[in-house]
């Protein structure tokens, strides 16, 4: 059983880090070749948000596809999908072909995540769960981080950005073959759905779009909210790379105090730090070294965020509902993506460029009040999601 779940856990792990990858890669590949080309950045942003249509479009069909084929190839399928639309962006250049091809990664990423974030919760115990899944986000951070350094090495222009990832795609594939098929378990039916997640979980909901707009907004509007504010394309490239590096650095720091302390103020106060970090970003953009610490405490924090929610979604749920709380999950990222870099993107073409951080200083406040707000006035502070 222990060699079963072993397996499991490093075909899981390998599916992940490629959506951790394809996301790092792509999103600022493109929004830096559309930059180059002199596209307008509420079209770059516009292209960001496509995937988010994907997310929405796919999610109610995971569990039919995930009954019918089993985690592991449906997992396989998305990666070979994955690998596939990857490989259309340098055939088809064209700005209308490119946000139907975002769109088609979008759906492949969230059922790559979904699947094996319910896969992963149904495998592990809850005496070391906010680790885990520290460590499962640590592995986003560091895939997300390493996409990036892509683009200084191959350029943005021709096919060698997009075939470095596809080769990387294809080798994600490997593990699943090692290990068996995994179905879900037979259990009772949700006693909410997609729609009525938000009322059961409200600030895990406000949570998981803050995580979102940061993930998304970030990866393709950072490298050119670091161009625009004066550094070269390499720096602005490394503005991910340290962000991300910050992520792999605390998810299991924070993982280890989700499972030590109270998991909801750990929330706020990844939002607290998140919110302090975009107020110092336009003051220390140009200053070196305290640009990278504060880079890499700022995608610490968010990679932390997304680490406890999971952490307190594997708690709190069993079964169907897990299932249904993972694929809501996935429906409210694609929602803050969707979101968040369409309106980031508005923002930077009105405040050109503090447009970026302002856009997360306002959301990262809403977030704390909402959560502190909704545990004053619970008279069941220990219920409080």
């Amino acid at each position: 059983m222990r060699n079963i779940r072993i397996k499991a856990l490093y075909a899981i792990f390998a599916s992940v880090a490629i959506y951790g990858f394809t996301m790092g890669l792509s999103r600022p590949l493109l929004a830096l070749i559309l930059e180059a080309r002199g596209i307008d950045r509420t079209f770059i942003g516009l292209n960001a948000a496509m995937p988010a249509i994907g997310v929405l479009l796919s999610a109610p069909f995971i569990p039919m596809f995930v009954e019918k084929l089993g985690m592991r190839r449906f997992l396989l399928v998305c990666l070979a999908l994955d690998l596939c639309v990857l490989l259309q962006y340098p055939r088809f250049d064209h700005l209308y072909v490119w946000y139907a091809l975002s769109m088609m990664i979008g759906v492949t990423t969230n059922c790559l995540l979904v699947t094996s974030e319910t896969w992963i919760n149904e495998i592990v115990d809850d005496a070391g769960r906010g680790r885990l899944m520290g460590i499962y986000n640590a592995l986003i951070a560091a895939t997300m981080a390493l996409g990036p350094l892509v683009i200084p090495a191959t350029g943005i222009e021709g096919w060698t950005p997009f075939l470095v990832g596809a080769f990387f795609i294809a080798m994600a594939a490997i593990p699943l073959f090692w290990t068996g098929s995994h179905y879900l378990s037979p259990h009772e039916e949700s006693s909410f759905n997609i729609a009525t997640f938000m009322f059961v979980a409200p600030t895990l909901v406000a949570a998981v779009l803050l995580f979102a707009w940061k993930e998304t907004a970030g990866l393709s509007l950072m490298p050119v909210y670091g161009i625009r504010s004066g550094l070269s394309e390499a720096e602005a490239a490394l503005m991910l790379t340290v962000s991300g590096l910050g992520g792999v650095s605390l998810a299991y720091p924070v993982g280890w105090l989700a499972d030590r302390f109270n998991r909801y103020w750990i929330l706020v106060l990844c939002g607290l730090i998140a919110l302090t970090g975009a107020i110092s970003l336009p003051y220390i953009i140009g200053v070196g070294v305290l640009l990278w610490i504060l880079l890499f405490i700022w995608g610490g924090v968010f990679a932390g965020l997304y680490t406890v929610v999971l952490t307190i979604v594997g708690q709190r749920f069993r079964g169907r509902e897990l299932v249904t709380a993972n694929i809501s999950i996935g429906v409210l990222w694609g929602i803050g993506s969707l979101t968040g870099p369409s309106i980031t993107g508005i923002a930077m073409d009105l405040w050109d460029p503090q447009g970026f951080p302002l856009v997360f200083i306002a959301a990262s406040l809403l977030f704390i009040l909402f959560a502190t707000g909704r545990w004053l006035l619970s008279s069941d502070k220990s219920a409080v999601l």
